[in-house]
Parts: structure tokens; C-alpha cells; sequence
């Protein structure tokens, strides 16, 4: 596959840089104490909200990107550079590796993949409790706007007819989508206009890809000439981007997603 490898590419592969992006949103400091008790061996680690989202304002959403500066700074502490080999494991649910798969891709690595079925696909032997060190890489961040989306485009969207050639696409599971429940936002429902395909419908019990799955999701999405993604706070979205991707299809983020939409009182959201 183009974007998910499997433990075997792991084994063969020489310099390569492991990240691991485990995170609990019920639980911030899950993701660290894990990491911490066991991760594969060679991995440095990235927080969630430390270290791949800036300080939340109150426009921006929950999970803004973070100062380019420092974002780079930490990826050359952890080895990173230009030419970087990367992989990333989450838990296995894909709900973080996402996140920054798009980060690196966005702001100009190439060869970046995600360890498919993540962390619990790891063996004993490839796991270690100790601390690691990392040789300074050298990279330096080049970000590509067209990657992305703004909040003016969004509103624009959903104030106009349905469009022939841009779709918006909301990445959350369907009840929060259709309001009928939201633990974190300040308002139920969806953006207007927006279609709705949850980024975790793509993989089966086992958080592996299921590709037939894949392509009856976005099926009714891929003949757009611009698609958007979006989800709470521009995180699982990731997901959704780099699953199209799998599929030979470009996208773009609407990094402050529904979070940032609702964070003005004056736009209003459907339900259904």
C-alpha cells in the first residue's frame, strides 16, 4: 500500500525514523506514560497537543498547528531531515498517526507512512522501555498552502446551493454529525452542505484498511474537483485525507475544522 506498511517493512528497513503519536483525549498524559513504559525500540515521541497543535485561541479550533519554528525544532531533535524516511504508529485506531502524516507531507516530506494496525502489531522483541537519543537532523519546513482550506472558503460553502466541483466533507461519526450527541463542541450538528464520512468507516476490527471498503465510501466524492476535509478540531480529518490519498486522490484540510466554525456565534449548524 502507498501510505500504511506493515511490521516487515519496519525490520527492513535501514535509517529509518520512528514517531510515535499514541494519544488518549480523555486522558492528555496517557500517550507519554505509555511511551514511557514501552515503545518500539528507536522511537522518539510526539504529543497531541504539545508538540503537533499551538495554543487554542478563540478562533482557530482545538488543535491549531503549532509555531513553525518549534515544530521544526522538535522534529530536528528527534533526527529528522529533508530526506527523512519516516513512520508513524498510533494505537492502532489511526485517530493521531494521521495527523502527522499530513504535518510532514505538508510541510514537504515525501517518503512518510503510517505502521498499519499500529502499536499492538508490534512484537516483544521490537519494544524497549529505555530512554532514547537521537543523532540532529537537518530539516527544514516548507509548508504548501494549497494543502489546505480556509474558514472564509468553508463559510462560503455552506451559505451557497450545493456546488457542482467543491465538496466539504465532516470526518466525525455520524451521531455527532447529525447532532445527536457532541461531548466537546459548543454546538450540535454539522456545517451546511457538508457530506458526512466518518475516517474510521475506512478500517476493520483489527485497524487494518479495508480497500474495497475504501472505495464504496468515497465513492460518492470522487468525482469532485475539490474536496475538502474537516472533523472536530482537524485531527481525525487527517485520516480521511491520507485514505483518499491511498486512493489516488488529492485533498485539503480545513485545519481549525468544526471547532473553529462554531467558535463564531454567528454561524449557525444543522442537524438531522
Amino acid at each position: 500500500m502507498k501510505n500504511f506498511k506493515d511490521r516487515d517493512f519496519l525490520l527492513k528497513q535501514k535509517d529509518l525514523i520512528l514517531l510515535d503519536v499514541r494519544f488518549d483525549m480523555s486522558n492528555p498524559k496517557r500517550g507519554m506514560e505509555s511511551y514511557r513504559k514501552s515503545h518500539a525500540k528507536g522511537a522518539g515521541y510526539l504529543d497531541l497537543d504539545k508538540d503537533l497543535a499551538g495554543p487554542v485561541k478563540k478562533h482557530g479550533g482545538r488543535h491549531p498547528l503549532p509555531d513553525q519554528d518549534e515544530f521544526q525544532e522538535k522534529l530536528r531533535a528527534l533526527g529528522v531531515s529533508n530526506d527523512s524516511k519516516v513512520l508513524i504508529y498510533d494505537d492502532g485506531d489511526n485517530s493521531t498517526a494521521g495527523r502527522l502524516w499530513w504535518m510532514l507531507k505538508y510541510y514537504g516530506l515525501e517518503d512518510v507512512f503510517v505502521l498499519h494496525g499500529g502499536f499492538s502489531t508490534l512484537q516483544e522483541e521490537d519494544l524497549t522501555d529505555r530512554k532514547e537519543s537521537f543523532p540532529r537532523g537537518n530539516i527544514t519546513l516548507k509548508p504548501d498552502d494549497s494543502m489546505t482550506a480556509s474558514y472564509e472558503e468553508v463559510l462560503a460553502y455552506s451559505k451557497d446551493d450545493a456546488s457542482d466541483d467543491k465538496v466539504v466533507v465532516d470526518s466525525r461519526s455520524a451521531e455527532r454529525y447529525k447532532g445527536i450527541t457532541e461531548p466537546i463542541d459548543i454546538k450540535k450538528g454539522h456545517i451546511r452542505n457538508a457530506a458526512n464520512i466518518c475516517y474510521r468507516s475506512h478500517f476493520n476490527e483489527s485497524n487494518h484498511i479495508d480497500l474495497e471498503a475504501l472505495q464504496k465510501n468515497f465513492q460518492e466524492i470522487t468525482g469532485y474537483d475539490d474536496v475538502i476535509f474537516h472533523c472536530g478540531s482537524g485531527v481525525t480529518a487527517c485520516t480521511n485525507i491520507m485514505a483518499f490519498d491511498e486512493i489516488g486522490k488529492k485533498s485539503r484540510l480545513y485545519i481549525g475544522s468544526f471547532s473553529d466554525f462554531v467558535s463564531y456565534e454567528e454561524n449557525t449548524v444543522e442537524r438531522e
